[in-house]
């Protein structure tokens, strides 16, 4: 039996802090990518073949690399817990503790648990006391760059002040779960936060059949209409590697 578990990359989000971590997180939006397929066996948690720490047996295989900001933490810490609980929201909500504990997420774990697409985060907090929307997405195709690794608790701390700024302006224009209206936001925040260089801004804008992109860290995610899926490839393979992903319906699930 096989576990899977969609990725998460947040177009944007305002950041949300408690005392208590089970109702610290964020609000925002984000698409929910392809699956990192776990199995349970042996001992030790491995990503990629990769031994990231020592106990349960774990062995994580994922097309997307940890420290991008595909919430693969995220990934992870729901593995850990849904070995230690089954499917359940108890399994949830510890691993949404763990990361606002360690300061790798906010929002990714809520996503995660409500699957979906476009999924939109309207409540902050873990799994069965924050609250997200799913919502369909066009039947388009994304094509993800690893351009560079970057630490999440220290960018939240590093831009602390312009998450908040550019968060809250990006909750208020983002109302209705458009899914067109959340790329263009994205890339606005993107841009606003220092993820998006204005040099790659203008060279993405002109590149055939792109419907819109953004930057969440060191992951640059692009839509494309899929005829011209190649095209993107080939030329944004020189920022990095690239990894195509169909747009649809993702969840949690036990196979």
């Amino acid at each position: 039996m096989q576990l899977l578990i969609p990725h998460h990359v947040t177009g944007f989000w305002l950041p949300h802090y408690t005392e208590n971590p089970l109702s610290t997180g964020s609000l925002g939006a984000g698409l929910l990518l392809d699956y990192a397929i776990v199995r349970f066996t042996g001992s030790g948690v491995y990503y990629n073949g990769v031994s990231v720490e020592d106990g349960l047996g774990i062995k994580i295989h994922s097309p997307y690399p940890l420290g991008f900001g595909y919430a693969g933490s995220a990934v992870l810490n729901i593995a850990k817990h849904v070995r230690l609980h089954g499917l359940s929201l108890k399994a949830f909500q510890e691993a949404h503790v763990a990361e606002v504990t360690a300061g790798t997420g906010l929002g990714d774990v809520l996503a995660i648990y409500t699957g979906g697409c476009l999924v939109v985060r309207t409540k902050p907090g873990a799994p069965g006391i924050g609250h997200a929307i799913n919502y369909n997405c066009p039947p388009l195709t994304v094509v993800t760059v690893h351009m560079k690794p970057m630490e999440t608790s220290a960018m939240l701390q590093g831009l602390r002040k312009v998450l908040d700024t550019e968060g809250r302006r990006a909750i208020e224009a983002f109302a209705d779960g458009d899914f067109y209206a959340f790329l263009r936001i994205a890339r606005d925040f993107s841009l606003a936060v220092g993820f998006l260089s204005r040099e790659l801004d203008g060279e993405l804008s002109r590149l055939r059949g792109v419907v819109g992109y953004y930057v969440k860290k060191g992951v640059l995610v692009i839509v494309t209409e899929r005829e011209y899926v190649q095209d993107v490839v080939t030329y944004v393979r020189r920022f990095g590697s690239a990894e195509i992903c169909e747009l649809r319906h993702r969840n949690v699930m036990l196979v």
